[in-house]
């Protein structure tokens, strides 16, 4: 269960330590975010910080996954603000710390609840320049004309769309890659001598910082990469991978009830057919992904997924994933999955709202992967049984904005192809 981009279920709590007399002019205040219009974990966040001018709040740093697939949406402050001006930064940090997002905005806090959304912009972007050297010589040394590269699974190209950087541009041995977010990045780089890779160096960790260039000296050892290398991945919360993919997303392993994946290279165009690779867990350890470093030619190449549910497949792609190779590069292949068969499943969901009791019936909204909307009101024990709407549902991702009394919830939900689920939706006010 996820909560969207501007959900204020099941959020991090602050404590706000402020001073000042018993002035009764007070609010609270909870802050929602997105970074560049994105949910943290799109963006590649751990965690975020929330920053007051001239307050102290404790804590100011909260976790972007809830788990169970929940992300965090906002955070909520509790205590009270003196009502008047204030300056708010909310950052974005990835795994290693690393600021990849921030913004300060001048609000004004005001008598009773205030709700402030802030969409932090990414910040100022580094680059990389690189001098390479191949078994310690020069370009002109060991006859290498070109290098090719991957960064984080992109191919690099100069400006005429080619993959062949020079070896010797101005000369320099060397060349110059940006824009690059803050952060770690992995490079892959091999020499070419008469059109093929004869230098190859791996997992090239740099380290970009914002706003300035990291210059980087590697050496290339030789080696004749044969394959082209795949990062596949399904993962719905962190690619464009996953199962049912819909209007609101594709849903996780856990989510679709997926134990095993099988993927083919160079499917048919239905998705069916191709060169069949092992059996996968689908969730491996918290990674719903492979990397495929052999067997992949040079070239443009197709990739599909069946995913089962123990022996019974109940997800099938229908439009395979494409990407160009390279000898001894790695390239990003997000693969999805259609549920097959009925493609529908049900869902119960019972309201949570933090140990309060339930003020009443709860006027909700679902809205199915399609994108089409259906409104009702549902007692206190939940929205489940036969009559209900989602007793036979389509699969995929679902949302439901819904209300009672003074408390509200917008998130999202699951419902498994041929199978179901119980959900907890907590409220907030």
């Amino acid at each position: 269960m996820r909560a969207p981009l501007t959900a204020m279920a099941g959020l991090a709590a602050a404590m706000v330590v402020v001073s000042g007399c018993g002035d009764p002019a007070r609010g609270t205040l909870d802050v929602t975010w997105t970074f560049g219009g994105q949910t943290c974990l799109a963006a590649g966040l751990q965690t975020i910080q929330v920053d007051l001018a001239q307050q102290v709040l404790n804590p100011n740093q909260f976790s972007c996954d809830l788990g169970g697939g929940s992300i965090a949406g906002g955070a909520h402050l509790l205590g009270s603000f003196l009502a008047g001006p204030y300056t708010l930064t909310v950052s974005g940090l990835d795994a290693n710390g690393t600021l990849l997002y921030q913004t300060t905005q001048d609000i004004t806090i005001q008598r009773g609840a205030n709700v402030v959304p802030i969409d932090a912009q990414a910040v100022a972007p580094g680059s990389i320049s690189l001098d390479w050297t191949f078994g310690g010589l020069s370009c002109a040394a060991a006859s290498v004309t070109s290098v090719r590269m991957s960064v984080d699974g992109a191919l690099i190209m100069d400006q005429s769309g080619s993959v062949d950087v020079a070896c010797t541009a101005g000369g320099i041995d060397g060349t110059s890659i940006s824009p690059l977010s803050p952060g770690t990045h992995t490079i892959f780089l091999t020499g070419i001598r008469g059109g093929q890779p004869v230098y190859w160096k791996q997992n090239l960790q740099v380290g970009v910082v914002s706003g300035s260039d990291t210059n980087v000296r590697v050496d290339l050892p030789p080696a004749q990469p044969t394959s082209g290398i795949a990062d596949v991945s399904w993962d719905a919360l962190a690619s464009g991978g996953g199962f049912a993919l819909g209007m609101q997303g594709a849903m996780t392993c856990d989510e679709a009830q997926v134990d095993t994946v099988t993927l083919a290279l160079d499917p048919n165009p239905d998705g069916t057919g191709g060169t069949l690779l092992p059996p996968l867990a689908c969730d491996n350890n918290g990674v719903e992904g492979t990397l495929i470093s052999t067997g992949i030619p040079a070239g443009p190449h197709t990739f599909a997924m069946s995913g089962l549910r123990g022996s019974t497949l109940v997800y099938q792609t229908t439009h395979p994933a494409s990407a160009q190779f390279v000898a001894g590069l790695v390239s990003n292949v997000d693969v999805d999955a259609d549920p097959v068969g009925s493609a529908l499943g049900s869902a119960t969901l019972s309201w949570v709202f933090g140990g309060a009791a339930c003020p009443g019936p709860v006027s909700y909204t679902l809205t199915d992967p399609f994108g089409a909307k259906q409104s009702g009101t549902a007692p206190c024990s939940g929205l489940s049984g036969p009559l209900s709407p989602l007793a036979s549902a389509a699969a995929g991702l679902w949302a439901v904005d819904a209300t009672a009394g003074a408390f509200q919830t917008s998130i999202l939900f699951a419902v498994p192809n041929q199978s179901s689920a119980s959900w907890q939706i907590p409220f907030s006010q």
